[in-house]
């Protein structure tokens, strides 16, 4: 194969890669209106309560291109406020980092959290 032609699959793979990458984020991690209305909270919420679900939220690392394992979380994160207020919620109890594992912050897996779901007065 010739420079050329090398040159030009490189340049087309690299074309591709960044597409994708600037298409990965931008709409789905992106708090929803009534997901900045959702906190999260380290005491276990008051009995007025009402305990909804456990909820989860996911960062997917396929087309997420150099991020670490901390801005994954982050996304994760933004996941998870949205889908415990598409629950009904408004509080999200001992929220944790339930990633299996990673290889390293190079190349990470997909990055999740969970938390409990609670409607509070």
């Amino acid at each position: 194969m010739s420079m050329k032609k090398v040159l030009l699959v490189v340049s087309a793979v690299s074309a591709t890669v960044l597409l994708l990458n600037g298409c990965s984020g931008t709409s789905k991690y992106q708090l929803t209106p009534a997901g900045q209305h959702v906190k999260f909270v380290d005491t276990k919420p008051a009995d007025s309560c009402q305990f909804i679900g456990q909820a989860e939220g996911r960062r997917g690392s396929f087309f997420s291109g150099t991020k670490t394992h901390s801005e994954l979380i982050r996304d994760a994160a933004i996941d998870l406020l949205n889908n415990a207020a598409s629950m009904g919620g408004n509080t999200i109890y001992d929220a944790q980092d339930a990633t299996a594992k990673y290889v390293s912050d190079l190349a990470p897996t997909d990055a999740v959290m969970e938390g409990k779901v609670y409607k509070c007065p």
